[in-house]
Parts: C-alpha cells; structure tokens; sequence
C-alpha cells in the first residue's frame, strides 16, 4: 500500500497503526493454566515441541521464515478457538503449515500434500490432513491472514 500523499514518517506510522489494527482484531493467544491450554489436553512442552518441529519442516522443506509466522499465527488462533485433543496437535500443526505454505510460497516449490506428510513423518493421511484443513478455515471464518512480527519488521525496513 503506497500512500504518497503521506510525509515518510506519517506513512509508516500509518502502515504501522494499520498492521496493528488487523493483529488486535483477530489475535488470540492460547492460554496455558495449569500445565495445559485452557480448554485442551495440550502442555506447554507439547506446545513447544510442535512449534520446534514446525521450524524444522519449514527449514527442511526451504519455506521463508514468513511461513513460519503465519504457521504459528494460525496455530496459536485455532488452538485459542477450539478444543483441541493432544492426539490431533500434530494434525493440526501440519496442516497450518500447508495453509501458510499455500498463502506465502511460489506455487513452484509448495509440495504436495503427501509428500509433505510423507516426509514430515506426522503419521497422517492425505485424506485427514485435507478434511482438517476445512475445519481449520471453517473455525477461522477462511481468514489465515494476519499481521506476524515480520510484517511490522518490513514496513520499517521499507522506511528506510
């Protein structure tokens, strides 16, 4: 978004304040009482391991880290929508990173969804990753975007 009727610095506080009105609008944080999300059987450690192994398929497969952004963005808003049963976390995790990898990534290099459950070792079939995928943008009214920490780190980097 150009906005040249804007002074430099007015411009970039004004994308700045724009990002920040779509990240308070939409961001929800999964919250971690007693040892689980609220809501879900999932740990902290469980957490943070799937968020780990999400890191490691977006640097096996060569995916920006921007994907990684959104991969997590789009967990962390599901995971504070819906209750989520330990068993299917890494279903889950899987599948938001094909929906940020389809949103971000030149269709050139997006893999197929078995190859990316294949070498994923996540145990989950084409068939379950796909029916998950449609749960995911239903909870999330098919909205995956929304403003990562990279995003507010461009709009400076463009001001300069």
């Amino acid at each position: 978004m150009r906005c040249t009727w804007l002074s430099e610095n007015n411009r970039v506080q004004f994308l700045l304040g724009n990002a920040l009105l779509v990240e308070e609008s939409k961001w929800k944080v999964p919250c971690f009482l007693d040892s689980t999300i609220k809501g879900t059987d999932i740990s902290p450690m469980q957490y943070e391991q799937v968020v780990l192994w999400i890191e490691h398929l977006r640097s096996h497969f060569k995916f920006h880290p921007e994907t990684y952004g959104l991969t997590v963005s789009i967990l962390n808003r599901i995971l504070a929508t819906v209750k989520v049963q330990t068993k299917y976390l890494r279903c889950i995790a899987i599948t938001c990173l094909y929906l940020a990898v389809k949103t971000n990534e030149e269709d050139e290099i997006i893999p197929s969804i078995k190859k990316l459950a294949g070498q994923s070792g996540c145990l989950y079939s084409s068939a379950e990753i796909l029916r998950m995928e449609r749960i995911i943008l239903d909870k999330l009214q098919w909205d995956l975007y929304m403003a990562t920490p990279v995003d507010f780190l461009n709009i400076v980097r463009m001001a300069e």
